[in-house]
């Protein structure tokens, strides 16, 4: 069986998630430690560990064997699928940007997620002066928390290319599928006023999908639809051959992107248009950390 915490390189001989793992077990996480789930694939030199960056070697087994440490790194590579040395940790479809890393952890360890987790980019400092820190000063009674800086203000679907049989955005056409999966009404909830054309609907939010989640939000929706996402994300396009991506390349993303201007409507419950941030009103971002914590996003 697998360790209490899967911090190790990994072998084909270990089992593969929690699926398997009868609900009377017990759980391969630390009770309430944040466990860090970075969408690595170039950003470090997996060939030499002595050289990855401290703020995953702090949180591995492999580097930092302290028992109470504060949180602690799960690891996908996303370049061999055998698994073998130097990369050998589990393995994840290189799609979707950081999407595809989120879906498949969400999919491997539904039925046995961590109580709080913190979804990140492989170069996460460069949206986030101090991530771990900031998601480590969230309030217990907070579900979900974006710990980026950067705010999207009105930012109109049409800005990305329009299907020509159509026209409607393909961003938005993937976001509108995307929207089915989770039980949404999607045209209600990308199109609420019901704008002509569809596509000139906005989008506020803060940017760039970095954020903290506990597994209640994530479980507020059923493995079926989480297993749906999923399987869809390993699909070559998600609405039409327009919308196809090229894994590792350039180009739009437009099911990762999809994804990352909808996080704060799946997990976060809020309108994809959200209100500005305004400080001692209902969208202050104090509200979601705790005041006196070192690390925490609230400036007052």
């Amino acid at each position: 069986m697998l360790s209490t915490v899967f911090l190790r390189p990994f072998s084909s001989s270990m089992m593969n998630s929690s699926l398997s793992t009868p609900s009377t077990m017990r759980s391969k996480w630390k009770k309430n430690r944040l466990v860090v789930i970075p969408a690595l694939w170039k950003e470090i030199n997996w060939a030499d560990r002595s050289s990855w960056p401290l703020w995953i070697r702090d949180g591995l087994d492999l580097f930092n064997p302290n028992p109470s440490r504060s949180y602690d790194i799960h690891l996908y590579q996303r370049i061999d699928p055998n698994s073998t040395v130097p990369y050998d940790w589990p393995y994840c479809q290189n799609v979707h940007e950081e999407a595809g890393v989120y879906l498949k952890f969400i999919y491997d360890y539904y039925y046995d997620l961590p109580d709080k987790m913190l979804f990140l980019h492989g170069n996460p400092h460069a949206h986030s002066p101090h991530p771990i820190e900031a998601a480590q000063c969230v309030r217990d009674d907070v579900y979900y928390a974006n710990i980026n800086t950067f705010w999207i203000q009105d930012r109109p679907w049409s800005i990305w290319s329009r299907d020509p049989k159509d026209n409607i955005g393909l961003m938005y056409k993937c976001a509108a599928r995307l929207l089915t999966f989770f039980g949404f009404d999607a045209e209600a909830q990308l199109n609420p006023d019901k704008r002509t054309p569809k596509d000139n609907n906005l989008i506020s939010t803060t940017c760039c999908a970095q954020f903290y989640v506990r597994k209640e939000r994530i479980q507020h929706y059923t493995y079926e639809q989480w297993t749906a996402l999923y399987r869809a994300s390993l699909e070559p396009y998600c609405t039409t051959e327009l919308d196809r991506e090229q894994p590792g390349k350039g180009g739009t993303k437009w099911f990762g992107g999809s994804f990352e201007h909808l996080w704060h409507v799946i997990l976060g419950l809020n309108p994809v248009n959200m209100l500005p941030r305004r400080a001692k009103t209902s969208t202050d971002i104090c509200h979601l950390f705790r005041a006196s914590c070192n690390g925490s996003l609230c400036k007052n």
